[in-house]
């Protein structure tokens, strides 16, 4: 009896701890999914997404005078891959809407006013498509950009 209770008991513990090392490699995967899914759904959450695919959020809301097409506006801007490698950064004045940007800025600066911030998340199509620019840009490349409507 002390022998048939030894075994079973350890038959039992294998059990436990089998079911226990599934437990805990469940465990893993959910905390790795609540770890790393939200941020992935935060960098997502709020914004909009126009027909041909331009991400826009606003980070903060100016106070100043809004940008329209036609209007010539000065913006501070950082440009990044989807890798985050930087490719640019600095300020450009242009006349929104002429053409004098990539597509995804003339569509994605109206709106905007003085002193607010957003990203701009441009798929290759309303940026340099096939193309790429000056071997900084590779082709087919989604550009992100958080951009700060300096000026109207």
């Amino acid at each position: 009896d002390h022998h048939r209770r030894r075994e079973r008991r350890a038959i039992m513990n294998r059990g436990l701890i089998g079911a226990a090392g599934i437990s805990a490699a469940g465990l893993c995967v959910a905390l790795l999914l609540i770890t790393y899914a939200p941020a992935r759904s935060t960098e997502l959450e709020g914004m909009t997404t126009t027909d041909d695919g331009l991400k826009i959020l606003d980070v903060s809301e100016g106070t100043g005078a809004t940008a329209f097409k036609n209007d010539k506006v000065k913006v501070q801007y950082s440009g990044k891959l989807a890798d985050g490698t930087v490719f640019d950064s600095g300020s450009i004045s242009f006349v929104v809407g002429q053409g004098q940007v990539i597509k995804g800025w003339d569509q994605g600066i109206p709106g905007m006013k003085v002193g607010g911030k957003r990203k701009l998340i441009i798929p290759a199509a309303l940026a340099y498509g096939s193309a790429g620019a000056g071997g900084v840009i590779p082709p087919n490349a989604q550009l992100n950009f958080d951009v700060k409507l300096l000026s109207v």
